[in-house]
């Protein structure tokens, strides 16, 4: 007769004692403000794992500043993902596959946070943009979105003891944005910091349309020093810059970009940005992409990794873990990374 409730207490235990392989993604719907580009409705996921390890992410998905621009197919307007349905089919490989034992992410608290604003998960605007059929809305409250899952974060997962900041593509510049801020969040925390595929070679003077097309300045980091927008000219602000102010705020953080030579996405929005194509683009991208690096690298806590190729992306991608330089294969830089703060330069 007792049989039954003691078989019950070992199930609870068991589930309780389940490694995080073993669960799944939750879908957090928030409401509110947050909202996506085309009006409907945005949502944020999380695995949870080992609480003292904190994988925070910023999906990637283009981005558009204009009526030119916006009413071109080159963002994602509403969230799209699903991980827990790729998991459940067996689809989630990189930095997503928990029942790889290489996977220096495996067993930590991952908050994915999707993207479909087209604007870098930097803006709080509604925007209305004039395309060729006429005036259009685009809702760009990325900021909106990312600030909403911060703070849930921030009330589910306490005290971190390391932090883990990162984001391909548009991701890659949400990542870095909101880093000041998430480092505030657990100031005793090890902070760690990856770019990938997000090297910010632009048209000069480009900062000067994207903040007030999406209202960036709503949640700019003008806090660190160097980056108050009160003593800038936007024509003048670049991502090295911003690396720059960023990195010697926060000595003690860890940050690096991933990047290939000719990553073809990242070469297409230099031409879109300029609002020519060359032929002589990916050349002039690559050149400028590696001085990029060169000046940000003069910070002690930057590390970098340069692959060569065209592909854009990788830590959503099998390639995570075989993409190999010299004798350093990216997984390993990665995980020196998370564990150390500093990966080094590899080329």
């Amino acid at each position: 007769m007792r049989l039954r409730p003691l078989l019950h207490a070992f199930a609870l235990l068991a589930l309780v004692a389940a490694p995080a392989a073993a669960q799944g993604w939750e879908t957090i719907t928030p409401g509110g403000e947050t909202v996506c580009a085309d009006g409907s409705p945005w949502k944020f996921f999380v695995h949870r794992g080992d609480p003292e390890k904190l994988l925070i992410e910023f999906e990637g998905g283009g981005a558009c500043w204009s009526g030119s621009t916006c009413e071109l197919d080159i963002y994602t307007r509403r969230v799209t993902v699903d991980p827990e349905l790729a998991r459940q089919q067996g689809l989630l490989v990189g930095i997503y596959d928990r029942n790889n034992p290489e996977n220096p992410f495996r067993d930590w608290t991952h908050v994915y946070v999707p993207y479909c604003t087209g604007d870098l998960h930097w803006g709080n605007a509604a925007t209305t943009h004039v395309g060729t059929a006429g005036p259009f809305v685009v809702q760009h409250k990325g900021a909106v979105n990312a600030a909403t899952a911060l703070q849930w974060t921030a009330e589910n997962v306490a005290a971190p003891g390391q932090v883990f900041v990162a984001g391909c593509s548009a991701g890659g510049y949400g990542a870095i944005f909101w880093a000041p801020r998430i480092a505030a969040q657990w100031p005793a925390a090890r902070l760690a910091h990856l770019s990938d595929s997000a090297a910010g070679v632009v048209a000069p003077g480009l900062f000067a349309t994207l903040l007030p097309a999406w209202n960036a300045a709503a949640a700019w980091p003008g806090f660190v020093t160097g980056l108050d927008l009160a003593g800038l000219d936007p024509a003048a602000i670049s991502l090295p810059q911003m690396y720059d102010a960023i990195l010697a705020y926060n000595p003690g953080g860890g940050f690096a970009q991933f990047n290939t030579a000719f990553d073809a996405t990242q070469i297409f929005f230099y031409g879109i940005s300029k609002n020519e194509v060359l032929l002589t683009d990916a050349t002039t991208w690559s050149q400028q992409m590696q001085a990029n690096l060169a000046r940000i690298e003069a910070n002690p806590n930057f590390s970098s990794y340069l692959a060569p190729g065209t592909e854009h992306c990788v830590i959503n991608r099998g390639e995570f873990y075989t993409t190999t330089v010299g004798d350093r294969r990216l997984v390993d830089f990665v995980r020196e990374l998370a564990e150390t703060g500093s990966a080094g330069r590899v080329r």
